[in-house]
């Protein structure tokens, strides 16, 4: 039985399990838990040696215990998933056709593309529906006194890749893909040739 059937059944059956996490501020830390909710690979339990809601990752778990089903599941480090796009650039000359394909004009640069609808004469408007872009830094701004925007506590983004689409909120990605991700699923989406 896998560790995410165990997880389940102890959900459902309101049971208690041991575990060993391999993730957190403490990891390798053996724990007993109580599974709330599972998705795919997450799971919310009450952890009981602190008595708190807490999101484990079910491929940081592993299973211990006589109270476990299956003393042998192991915990084994995720293999890295491959990298689709190695750059923007990269993106844009796999995803390009595509994208032109679904009715919208490019905007592209080395930090950023844009999807615009077009005028009735064949013109972009300047607006863009959909949007992907790198923000290296963030910081936090405020307004002096003498009423000037300033800027403090520069520092890096922890998730640069910025996706922003018409009716959705702005979302922020560690990683291009899973932004490259959403940006494609906007794109259809919106495509001008659904209208």
């Amino acid at each position: 039985m896998s560790i995410y059937s165990i997880l389940c059944e102890a959900s459902d059956n309101a049971e208690v399990l041991k575990i060993k996490y391999h993730g957190g501020s403490q990891p390798g830390t053996v724990r007993q838990i109580s599974p709330i909710s599972v998705s795919e690979n997450k799971v919310i339990a009450r952890c009981l040696s602190s008595n708190i809601v807490k999101t484990f990752v079910i491929d940081k778990i592993e299973l211990c215990g006589s109270n476990n089903q299956d003393d042998n599941i192991k915990w084994a480090p995720a293999k890295k998933s491959q990298v689709k796009y190695e750059n923007l650039a990269a993106f844009c000359d796999l995803r390009i056709s595509e994208l032109e394909s679904l009715g919208w004009y490019v905007n592209s640069d080395a930090n950023f593309v844009s999807l615009h609808r077009r005028f009735k004469n064949g013109q972009p408007l300047k607006g863009s529906d959909v949007s992907l872009h790198y923000e290296e830094f963030t910081c936090d701004g405020f307004v002096d006194i003498d009423g000037r925007l300033r800027e403090e506590h520069i520092r890096k983004h922890p998730r640069p890749w910025m996706v922003r689409a018409t009716g959705m909120q702005g979302r922020g990605y560690g990683r291009l893909d899973k932004a490259a991700d959403l940006f494609i699923e906007q794109a259809r989406l919106l495509s001008p040739n659904n209208r």
